[in-house]
């Protein structure tokens, strides 16, 4: 089933929806501001393992967490420095997912060595959505284990939405995957070039 939401200002109403939809394990397609992805909450491992099993990916292979703001960000990511703070300041929100070293928060079945991906996208609804939840959801691409991903809501129903509580449709992503840069050594890495410049 598709939700269609204002782009810019997402009704309250609609998102109370969702994210009691989310916290029944539910798990949603919905846009970032760089491509669709398949979220649920954070905290709940069966809705993780339904996303998995969706997309029929490895489960050693860890997604990301997209959070509302630095302070939610900041407690899924161990003592930051001042200069990984001052860099995370100008690349969020934005297309960027941080690579950072996770802290105790973070469960295990979304770490890889203590590291954790982190995102906050410059999209009106996954902010709203998260500000609401008050707390993190899943981010990772709407697609099969190694196939395109899928970039509009119509295409997302039509193949996944038999696995999906939720197809969200609130604007149109950018259709680029995120830059991923690590930062946690001595010096910020790029791992993957994508829709944030880089250096910032």
């Amino acid at each position: 089933m598709i939700l269609s939401l204002h782009p810019e200002t997402p009704q309250l109403r609609h998102l109370e929806r969702i994210a009691e939809i989310l916290r029944r394990d539910g798990v949603i397609a919905y846009p970032t501001d760089t491509l669709f992805g398949l979220g649920c909450l954070a905290s709940r491992k069966k809705a993780v393992d339904r996303i998995l099993q969706i997309k029929g990916r490895d489960p050693k292979k860890p997604m990301s967490i997209l959070c509302a703001d630095m302070e939610m960000l900041c407690r899924y990511t161990r003592h930051l420095d001042t200069p990984t703070f001052r860099l995370l300041k100008q690349m969020l929100p934005g297309p960027y997912t941080a690579l950072l070293p996770a802290s105790r928060e973070v469960p295990r079945y979304l770490q890889n060595k203590q590291v954790v991906g982190l995102r906050i996208p410059d999209h009106p609804f996954c902010l709203d959505l998260t500000k609401l939840l008050g707390e993190p959801i899943i981010t990772t691409s709407a697609n099969l284990s190694g196939q395109p991903t899928l970039n509009t809501a119509w295409e997302l129903e039509e193949e996944l939405g038999h696995a999906l509580d939720l197809v969200v449709d609130c604007g149109q992503p950018l259709g680029i995957g995120s830059t991923i840069v690590d930062l946690t050594g001595e010096e910020p890495v790029l791992v993957r070039e994508g829709a944030g410049p880089w250096p910032v």
